[in-house]
C-alpha cells in the first residue's frame, strides 16, 4: 500500500514538475517579448535574473515543503518530527555497531569526500 502511495506521489510530482517547467518557459518568453523594448545594461539585466531566480527558489521551496508535508502525513510521520542532525545519525549508527567503512558504497563516498 505504501509503495503504491509513493508511486502515485512520484508520478504526480513528475507531472507537476513538467507543468511548472512549461509555465516557467512560457512566462520567460512573454517576459522577454515585453522586456526587449526596455534598454538595459548588463548589470541591471543580471540583477533582474538574480531576483527572478530567488523568487523561483522560494516558490519551489514552498511547493517542495507542501509535497513533503502531504507525503509525511500519508506515511504517518507526525508534522513535528525532527530527524536530527547528520552528526546525531552518525553517532547513533556508531553506537549500534554500524561502520561506514564496512559498506562499499559508503567507502566510495568517504574516498570522494577526502579528495
Amino acid at each position: 500500500m505504501e509503495k503504491e502511495i509513493l508511486e502515485t506521489i512520484t508520478q504526480r510530482l513528475d507531472r507537476l514538475e513538467k507543468i511548472v517547467a512549461e509555465l516557467d518557459q512560457k512566462l520567460s518568453l512573454i517576459v522577454e517579448e515585453v522586456a526587449t523594448d526596455v534598454p538595459m545594461d548588463p548589470e541591471t539585466r543580471a540583477k533582474m535574473r538574480g531576483a527572478e531566480a530567488l523568487k523561483n527558489s522560494k516558490r519551489d521551496a514552498h511547493i517542495t515543503e507542501k509535497i513533503l508535508d502531504e507525503l509525511f502525513e500519508k506515511l504517518g510521520i507526525p508534522p513535528d518530527f525532527d530527524p536530527g542532525t547528520i552528526e546525531d545519525l552518525r553517532e547513533s549508527m556508531r553506537q549500534h555497531g554500524i561502520r561506514a567503512e564496512d559498506n562499499e558504497f559508503s567507502r566510495a563516498i568517504i574516498e570522494e569526500r577526502e579528495k
